[in-house]
Parts: structure tokens; sequence; C-alpha cells
């Protein structure tokens, strides 16, 4: 039986389809155990390959997943959605849509897509409506895959995924969904996990009617928006890009096993025996509250062996190798070893320089994916709106979609912009206006802002001149903000020059940039 006379396609190419999509499929799941921390069985496959049973055999005893340097990276580059994107329709916000937004925490949903796509390369969003309630499911290439278009390949005209209904890899309660859209509409139809088919929900013989999600011009479209990591060029799916992550993120935990195997052994002294141990009792315990048996005999002999690893070497090598690969990705080395630090705004933005180009490179397709979203929005609204069965209202077909992500903000150190654009002001960069206007954006007019500073300044001299403590009084004050408490004057110096250590140290690291 075919899925559309159109199309030429048995039923049997679906399980073919998936069984030539398996290995691609089958990676981009380890890359969702290795993000999620469900790394065990990679770790153990990989110590299996590399080590002999007995050694194999110790080692998985000491599995180490703390060092997650594929969830970290990943999460550091994903700053499309840092900040709150903001959505607009025109000149006026339309209601409908402001309701859908509400209702499905979109923004919450896009920051994992955001975060899948850099993960996997590719990433879809589906919009649909459950219990007369907007939501969103995200699908990931390991769940799917697509029958691509013969005039496009990088576009997909049918698109098959699984529900499984237990959380495990060897599941057996899955069903697969399939969505197809051609010149004469479309069709959704759902199979069992062994591709015979259960029912056809949209399409000619369709037990909730015809295909509902048509554009404006009547064309089945379908009901998916698919983020690329890049953009794509001769096909659907990017394999390749992010491998050398993945390879560095099951390193870097093997490494971590080893250096937790050594530190036990380490923790130890090998025993030596010579002599007849025919009759030493077996299996004895080896530690310092038990006794031990020894053999008796002329030339016996019991002693220690000192077995020491430099663990300093262990870990320098880790490092090393860690930031090898994350400074490919834009991440400063010391981000992996900084902790707790304080860091001038100043200082952030020169670090993450890197980060932000790659957001950069990015917004323009994200800007794509979000008018993609907000027309399929409109679609699946529309079709079960009003005589749909949906009591909401039609978002417009003429309505007008714009979308900004926001900058992302590094808080600068107030007493530290002060003295730069103190600097500005001595030098002729600014004005005085423009220098009290850098600090009170509310003030629109220089005039008005220099006329502002000026009085400010002549009624400090005139309140200096009448109280002549106020300046020991500001100065306190200032140390006290400075050196974090107690108001001292040695505690304010201090403060003063661990400032002035951190801003030379954030300045030496601007130069080195």
């Amino acid at each position: 039986m075919p899925i559309n006379a159109s199309w030429g396609v048995e039923l049997s190419v679906l399980k073919a389809k998936q069984q030539a999509d398996n290995d691609r499929m089958n990676d981009a799941a380890d890359k969702i155990d290795l993000y999620t921390d469900d790394a065990k069985d990679i770790i153990e496959a990989q110590l299996k390959a590399e080590f002999v049973k007995q050694n194999y055999d110790r080692l998985k005893l000491n599995i180490n997943k703390s060092q997650n340097i594929l969830k970290r990276v990943i999460n550091e580059i994903s700053t499309i959605y840092k900040a709150e994107a903001h959505r607009t329709t025109g000149d006026k916000a339309n209601d409908r849509y402001q309701e859908i937004l509400k209702e499905s925490h979109l923004d919450v949903k896009l920051k994992k897509v955001n975060r899948y796509t850099n993960l996997l390369n590719e990433c879809l969003l589906k919009p649909t409506i459950r219990k007369g309630r907007f939501c969103f499911d995200i699908i990931t290439p390991n769940i799917c895959f697509v029958f691509q278009d013969e005039d496009d390949p990088t576009l997909a005209k049918g698109i098959c995924y699984s529900i499984s209904y237990v959380n495990t890899r060897g599941r057996s309660d899955v069903d697969w969904h399939f969505w197809g859209v051609d010149e004469g509409g479309g069709e959704y139809i759902l199979f069992d996990k062994n591709f015979r088919p259960k029912k056809t929900i949209y399409g000619d013989d369709g037990e909730k009617g015809l295909y509902p999600y048509l554009t404006k011009e009547k064309e089945a479209v379908l009901p998916f928006v698919t983020f690329h990591r890049d953009s794509p060029d001769y096909t659907f799916w990017d394999q390749d890009t992010g491998g050398d992550l993945y390879n560095a993120g099951v390193r870097a935990h093997v490494k971590m096993t080893m250096m937790d195997y050594f530190f036990k052994t380490c923790s130890f002294k090998q025993i030596y025996i010579i002599g007849d141990t025919s009759k030493m009792p077996q299996d004895q315990i080896m530690d310092t509250a038990s006794p031990l048996s020894c053999p008796a005999g002329e030339g016996a002999e019991i002693g220690v062996l000192d077995i020491q690893n430099n663990m300093k070497q262990l870990q320098d090598a880790l490092a090393y190798n860690i930031n090898a690969v994350v400074n490919n990705y834009g991440i400063s080395a010391d981000q992996f070893t900084l902790v707790g630090g304080e860091m001038s705004g100043r200082a952030l933005k020169i670090r993450n320089r890197a980060l932000m180009e790659i957001r950069e490179e990015q917004i323009p397709l994200y800007r794509q994916y979000e008018w993609e979203l907000f027309s399929l929005i409109r679609i699946v609204n529309n079709a079960w709106a009003g005589g749909g069965g949906l009591k909401k209202k039609l978002i417009p077909w003429e309505l007008e979609f714009a979308v900004d992500f926001a900058e992302i903000e590094f808080p600068e150190d107030p007493i530290e912009e002060i003295e730069i654009q103190s600097k500005y002001l001595n030098s002729g960069i600014i004005s005085l206006g423009g220098f009290y206007q850098h600090f009170n954006t509310d003030v629109t007019d220089e005039a008005e802002a220099e006329k502002t500073i000026t009085d400010n300044l002549k009624k400090l001299k005139e309140l200096k001149a009448e109280y002549p403590a106020l300046d020991e009084s500001l100065a306190a004050i200032l140390g006290m903000g400075m050196s974090g408490g107690g108001g001292g004057d040695d505690e304010g110096d201090e403060g003063k020059e661990d400032k002035e250590d951190k801003k030379k140290k954030d300045d030496e690291e601007g130069k080195e940039e």
C-alpha cells in the first residue's frame, strides 16, 4: 500500500530509510547521552576497547563523569537566548499571538533548541495544540529521519519520528509518526515499531479529515521548523561538525577515570612476598588493621613497593587536551580554571569576544527561523481557530512580524566606569553634558545635562565650604564601598589597592588581546 500515489513510496521504504539512517541516529543519541551525563555505557565501551579485560574490570569501578566539557562548551556557546528575544507584530501587539507566547513558554523551549542545535547540528521544533493550549515539541536527530526534496536536498518533504513510552535505550514500546506533503496535499500516518500502519490521522481517509496545515495560498506545509547550526550547503543533515568536541568529551571522562584509579592505587603500598607461600591463607585482607600471615623458612621475606604516579603531570596533560578543544570554540582556557573570581565587565567582554562573534554569526539564521516559526504558529492556530474547534481568534495573514535579539550585558564597575569617562572628558573626547548623559540616560538634551551637572558641582562646592568634614566623610563611605565593609581607612586603602591591581590585570589582558 503506497503512502501517497504521487510519491511512489512503499511502506517498506520507511523501514529501509530508518535502517539507512541508523548510524547517524545512534551518533546523535550518543551525543545527547554525553550531554545529559548519561555516558556510563559510552565510557565503558571506550575502556573496553583500550584495555585488556583484567585492567578494564578494575577501571570500570572508577568511572568518573565529573568533568563534562561537552556540556560546558555547548552551554557557553549557546547565547542566542541568553537574553529574552523581543518579538513584535506591527505597530500593535496581536492579542492571540501574545497569548500563545505566554501559555507556551516559547523562550524556554528555544533556549533548549539553541543548545541542541549546537550539540547535534540540527533540531526540529513542532508547534501543536493539546487540550486547547499551544505547546512546542522538540524533535532531535536521534529519533527522526527525513525524505529530502529532490529539487532542494536541504529541505524535507517528509519527516518520520519516533515516540517512546519508556525512558531507556532498549525501549520496546515505540510508535512512528510520519508527516508528508506534496503538491496534492499532505498526510499524517501513525505506525507501530515495525512500521505497520495503525491509522491515518490526516489525509484522504484520515480519521480527523483532510490535511489541515495550509498556507494562505492553500499549499500544504509540514508543521516543523528545522534549526540548523549553519546554513546547509547540499544536504539536510550535518553529521560531521562537532565531532572533535564529542571525542574530547569522551577522552576527558576516560582520563578522569584513569586518574581516579591511579589515585586509589597510589594510596597504598604494594606488598611483595618471597618464600614458600603454599601454606598461606588465600584472599587475606590487606589493610593496616588486619594481621597478615606470612611464609616461614630460610630466605623468607616480606616488603612493600612504593608505586607512585606523578598526578600533577596527568592533571596537566588532561588540562592541555581540554584547553586545546575549548579554544576552538571561542572559550578562554582560564574559564575552565577560574572559580568564583571577580572580573570587570570590560574583562568579561574581552574574554567573551569570540563567543559574541559566534552569536553574531548565528543571529541572521535565528532571525529567519523565528520568522518561519511565527508563520507556522499562524498556520496551526488558524487551522483550528474559529470553525476548527479551537475557540480562539485567528491571526491575520497580513500581520507583520519582527524579532530583535537583546544584547548581552556585562556589568561595569561604577568606580572604574567613572574613571574611564573622566579620562574621556579630560581628553576632550566627550563634553561635560555627554559625561552626565552617560550616567543618566533619561536626560536626552545635552545642554540640559551640562546645566544639571554644573549646578550639582556648584552645590557640592558650597556644601564643602560650609561643612569642611564632608570630604573626609565621603572618603570614608567610598573606602567602605570599595573594601566590602568596615569603613576604616586601612580597609579603604586596601580595597583601593585591590581595585588597582585588578584593573591593571584587566588592562594587561586587553593588551594581550
